[in-house]
């Protein structure tokens, strides 16, 4: 599976998702097999943190969320949230825009990408040749994130470094130099990103999917670049945002490692003290859940010859939902008893898979990767789907080729715990840390909320992960999309 330069900053539940989706389907969680012995590594990590916490405790379990984080202002009212790292000598610092999609359209989807694309390329001090000595010279980086809630300028360093890097860092969120030559590098990438959605069949189903799903939904305007808005994602329209970006009353900076506050709060007042607030309206669109149903969808490709790509959507719980965790550790479960009956049994695909995205409006899926059995494989997923919902899952097989049964009760455990660990073990380092800081803020407005939601896991009980199971997957409803070899669309049976 392929993997995401975005895996640090938004906790992706589907590796395959993350790969396919360009920062638009970020997830709860990342699904990884790892040994028992690790399981509880996070636990033990916050455990010995010498800082206030609050336990999350059921009969199956804790979770401590460390109550450390120091928030600060500057002299424009910017908050800096600072966490304290003493273990190493690395900084990490993010500047944070919020709003994200709410100030775009379907036909500037992307922009917000791109201006901070362009914010790596080059600033009106330092040119894109510059930038990239610095990084060679001192381990200097500087990385854009964005998502439908937010964009985010990052940058990485050694302590000694950081007087040196800052004002760099700092020109580029403020000053991007949107370099002719820059623009257009960046533009062609954009543009073989778009050929890809006409050749690469997973592009090609992600891309008819979503635009179908979020047609007339706030989310019809994508954090990604696409077809339809390419044209528009010029250096003026850019420039626009920018203005509209650098306004204080949507800024915030998470800063993490072994920081002096005080002379940390002087060095980043001087460099973005000075950014206004502005008088416009802020904007936090209503969003409304989804609702996904409708006959399938098959797309013909040449690319998919003698094989298919097929997901189907269905709505799904809302990161705020009460049910998101049990739905979440569904999806986890679920996928093993897919890939139990639909690859091991029989070897109708490559790999399926279940997961939920963790958005205001909510989606859950089933994904089937290269299937082979066109016309059975739909059949073989509603049969792991009786499975699972019965309470089973499938812990191996008999000498008769029978299948050897658990409950759900019985392995929920072992899924919380792999769960934790997946978390925590992503977000060790300073970046990571910063990352998960970001996230929680972006979604929550709090730096705890995320660590807390994912504390709540060992409350989850078996009954909750077959209620959601059964709410979301097997109630029904939902839409298959499929892109299939042009010689095979009249054989794949729903």
């Amino acid at each position: 599976m392929k993997g995401s330069y975005m895996r640090s900053f938004f906790y992706r539940f589907d590796l395959r998702a993350s790969a396919r989706r360009g920062g638009e389907r970020y997830a709860f969680f990342r699904r990884i097999s790892v040994p028992l012995c690790a399981l509880l590594f996070s636990a033990f990590i916050l455990s010995c943190a010498s800082v206030k916490t609050d336990t999350v405790q059921s009969a199956a379990g804790s979770v401590s969320v460390r109550k450390d984080v120091r928030q600060l202002r500057l002299s424009n009212g910017i908050p800096l949230y600072v966490r304290k790292n003493t273990a190493n000598r690395k900084l990490s610092l993010s500047v944070i825009v919020k709003g994200g999609t709410s100030y775009l359209s379907p036909e500037t989807s992307g922009l917000e990408k791109a201006l901070f694309d362009m914010m790596t390329r080059g600033s009106e001090k330092y040119t894109y040749d510059e930038l990239r000595a610095l990084a060679y010279e001192t381990g200097f980086s500087i990385l854009p994130q964005v998502s439908r809630e937010g964009a985010v300028l990052s940058m990485s360093c050694i302590d000694y470094y950081f007087d040196r890097v800052l004002p760099v860092f700092a020109d580029a969120f403020l000053h991007p130099s949107y370099d002719s030559q820059q623009y257009k590098n960046l533009m062609t990438d954009y543009a073989q990103e778009m050929q890809r959605l006409e050749s690469d069949p997973e592009s090609m189903l992600a891309y008819r999917m979503t635009r179908t799903i979020f047609k007339d939904h706030p989310y019809a305007a994508s954090s990604s670049v696409k077809p339809e808005s390419i044209g528009n994602i010029t250096v003026e329209a850019m420039r626009f945002l920018h203005e509209r970006d650098t306004d204080a009353r949507r800024i915030m900076i998470v800063a993490v490692g072994n920081y002096d506050e005080r002379k940390l709060l002087k060095k980043l007042d001087a460099a973005f003290g000075s950014i206004p607030s502005q008088s416009y309206d802020l904007r936090s669109p209503d969003v409304p859940p989804l609702t996904v149903s409708g006959d399938p969808i098959v797309i013909g490709s040449k690319a998919a010859s003698g094989t298919g790509y097929l997901e189907k959507a269905m709505s799904g719980p809302s990161i705020f939902d009460d049910d998101m965790l049990a739905a979440s550790l569904a999806a986890s479960m679920y996928s093993q008893v897919l890939f139990n009956v639909v690859r091991e049994k029989y070897g109708a695909c490559y790999s399926p898979s279940a997961s939920v995205t963790p958005m205001r409006a909510g989606l859950a899926n089933v994904y089937i990767f290269k299937a082979s059995d066109l016309e059975n494989v739909v059949r073989f997923e509603k049969e792991a789907e009786a499975i699972f919902a019965s309470g089973k899952v499938i812990d191996g097989k008999n000498d008769d080729g029978s299948y050897i049964f658990s409950s759900v009760a019985d392995r929920l455990r072992g899924y919380k715990n792999q769960y934790v660990n997946s978390f925590y073990a992503s977000s060790v380092t300073n970046a990571g840390v910063a990352s998960r800081l970001t996230y929680s803020l972006l979604m929550f407005g709090d730096p705890y909320a995320y660590d807390e939601k994912i504390a709540e896991l060992f409350s989850v009980s078996a009954d909750d992960v077959l209620r959601a199971f059964r709410k979301y997957w097997a109630a029904g409803g939902g839409r298959w999309f499929c892109v299939v070899g042009t010689e095979d669309i009249g054989n794949i049976k729903f």
